[in-house]
């Protein structure tokens, strides 16, 4: 049976019409008008992307469609913020331009152009060729009347009452080619060195003395003979037992001995007897090591080198005192080759000629020092030692020098150098405590 669809739609219009002509308006329901089905339809968010469901603290659950979310809300930082989530969507790069910007940018990586105007205001720079000019014109004014002399010049002092005493101006550095030299023109004399023994010098001079026995005292010396090897298998109470259980039916099948057990039991027991020695051997010898490896020499203990620096400093404020150190010219004699020198002195030691040690001889301490041409030795360490000759030779100088004070002076320096002496008995004291 075949329909007419064009007489069905005109039937139920009728019929839609002839319904509405017998329901009044009271009874008629705003949820039974099928026109506003899809009028009052709820707007879903177009979706360009995967939708993320978010669990709210309420409990409910969010569906964010990121840009597109119709919770989204646009902040003064320009920022894309979800108000369900607070979750930042995304951050807008729109540039603000005026609607004439054609995309070309103006701006400039120039300071000056985004600077403002300097202190004082703008100075005009100067005309460098104009100042050539006048400089020519002004040199090319200027006749022999203009022209001052010295002979002039001291008449016209003289006369004015002024004073013409000073002493002349001496020239720093060379004469020049074609320039005699004065012989009224006296020459500078050397400056001398005023020591000041104050405490933050002598501070001063201990920190630099220990710089310089830092630099020194590096090479280690192991006097302890090497320890006996021993075979790590000897330890082992399986091996030690397998080896002698064997030799010993080696030795009853050759017939050399018979078979027992009581010799048995004497195996095993010799066995456990001889790993145990072995055992306790290597125990003192990892104990030797390690005594070995943290006992060094005397000269790498912190009170020995402290106590070297201290003589160090003593003895040459004693040289200072001396007529060698305060009247003769002091260019050679400086505070690091002299501390160079009284480390390598105490190989053989330094006796005044009273019979006085200021320097001991602590060959324990020399060891310590590099060699010529160590491979131990550094940069700074050679440069010290080549240097060391000359403070031995300065302080030597500086001994012999004491002959010529006076009886006043000689016990202010022999005082110095008691005191050293002191320190020189203490140092060897406590280097011997700790090489025993």
């Amino acid at each position: 049976m075949t329909y007419d669809i064009d007489e069905l739609f005109r039937e139920a219009a009728l019929a839609r019409r002839e319904a509405d002509a017998t329901i009044g308006e009271d009874d008629l329901d705003e949820d039974d008008d099928p026109s506003s089905f899809f009028v009052n339809a709820p707007k879903r968010p177009t979706c360009c992307g995967r939708a993320v469901f978010h669990e709210l603290p309420d409990g409910d659950f969010h569906l964010c469609y990121g840009a597109n979310c119709e919770f989204v809300v646009y902040d003064r930082e320009r920022q894309l913020v979800c108000t369900k989530t607070g979750l930042v969507i995304g951050v807008e790069h729109s540039r603000d331009h005026d609607p004439s910007w054609t995309g070309r940018s103006v701006g400039s990586a120039n300071p000056d152009d985004t600077a403002g105007t300097p202190l004082g205001g703008w100075i005009r720079r100067r005309d460098m060729f104009s100042a050539s000019v006048s400089a020519y014109r002004s040199a090319a004014s200027i006749s022999d009347a203009c022209v001052v002399l010295p002979s002039m010049k001291k008449g016209w002092d003289d006369a004015h009452g002024k004073d013409t005493s000073r002493p002349k101006l001496l020239k720093r550095g060379a004469l020049c080619v074609d320039e005699a030299p004065d012989a009224a023109q006296p020459k500078r004399p050397r400056s001398t060195r005023r020591e000041t023994w104050t405490r933050e010098a002598l501070e001063k001079l201990r920190i630099e003395a220990g710089q310089v026995v830092a630099a020194l005292m590096i090479v280690e010396v192991d006097t302890t003979p090497p320890p006996q090897k021993l075979d790590p298998r000897l330890q082992n109470i399986e091996f030690v037992r397998k080896v002698a259980l064997r030799k010993y039916i080696k030795a009853c099948k050759e017939g050399t001995q018979e078979l027992d057990m009581n010799v048995l039991h004497d195996v095993c027991v010799y066995a456990n007897e001889f790993v145990r020695t072995q055992r306790a051997l290597a125990a003192d010898a990892t104990t030797s090591a390690r005594r070995r490896s943290q006992r060094r020499g005397p000269g790498f203990s912190g009170q020995v080198r402290n106590l070297v620096s201290l003589l160090i400093v003593s003895l040459w404020r004693a040289s200072c005192a001396t007529p060698h150190m305060r009247d003769g010219k002091r260019g050679n004699d400086s505070f690091r080759p002299f501390a160079a020198g009284i480390l390598y002195s105490f190989k053989r030691g330094l006796y005044l000629n009273d019979g006085t040690c200021v320097v001991p001889s602590l060959e324990a301490l020399a060891q310590h020092l590099p060699a010529l041409r160590s491979p131990q030795s550094t940069t700074l360490a050679k440069q010290l030692q080549s240097s060391s000759h000359r403070g031995i030779c300065s302080f030597h100088k500086s001994i012999s020098s004491m002959e010529s004070l006076d009886e006043e002076e000689a016990v202010d320096v022999r005082r110095l150098f008691s005191q050293a002496a002191t320190q020189a008995a203490f140092l060897r004291a406590l280097v011997f405590q700790h090489s025993s």
